[in-house]
């Protein structure tokens, strides 16, 4: 692959995780409620979730699951209603119970790891991203493949990785200087009701 089609490949991958979406809200929202350890872990969650998408997408199992409508649907309504979950559960939280300065990795940091993971899992519109995305590129390459196409789905993760992360770090911060009812409102209610539209939005667009 050329120098400019690898530029091409990053700027692309680039625009695609800095546009708003659950992926962009998950994180937000636990990185305001949470602190920006459980922010972190929620971003790693989100990598391994689109890294099945990846590994879908190369393998081919995502054309056949974009093939199937049924199986469209299902996956879409239970993104769906997990959003739908994130928000409820967003809204019964303790401000209180916001950070945790620990050091230890605990039951809750993986807690959030488990819901990144299931809100990019559970979103078949990157899958059929990736089904788009991907196969631009591998005409850039000499000899294109399965582990090609796992080495161009990579690009995307690392930048994921580095443009969430940072969020997490942002909205932390931000979160840590808000105090008394305008606090609750940035942790809690403003992120609980957007992750509660998204969810009802993706039921609304079948309905």
């Amino acid at each position: 692959m050329e120098l400019n089609d690898f530029i091409l490949l990053v700027v692309a991958c680039l625009a695609v995780n800095l546009s708003p979406g659950p992926s962009v809200l998950l994180v937000s929202s636990v990185s305001a409620a949470r602190g920006f350890r459980a922010g972190l872990f929620a971003v790693l969650g989100m990598t391994a979730g689109a890294l099945l998408h990846v590994v879908l997408a190369a393998s081919g199992v995502a054309a056949v699951l974009a093939a199937a409508p049924f199986a469209f649907a299902l996956v879409q309504y239970l993104g769906a209603a997990y959003l739908i979950y994130l928000g409820i559960d967003l809204f019964r939280s303790k401000p209180d119970a916001a950070t945790d300065s620990g050091c230890q990795v605990g039951v809750h940091d993986w807690q959030y790891f488990r819901r990144g993971l299931l809100v990019d899992s559970l979103n078949p519109k990157i899958a059929l991203f990736f089904l788009a995305f991907i196969p631009q590129f591998l005409n850039a390459v000499e000899t294109p493949g399965f582990l090609v196409s796992l080495a161009l789905g990579s690009v995307f993760l690392v930048t994921g990785a580095i443009v969430n992360g940072s969020l997490a770090w942002l909205v932390a911060a931000g979160a840590t200087r808000a105090s008394g009812s305008f606090g609750g409102w940035i942790q809690r209610w403003i992120p609980g009701s957007v992750l509660l539209y998204l969810g009802l939005r993706l039921v609304w667009q079948d309905s």
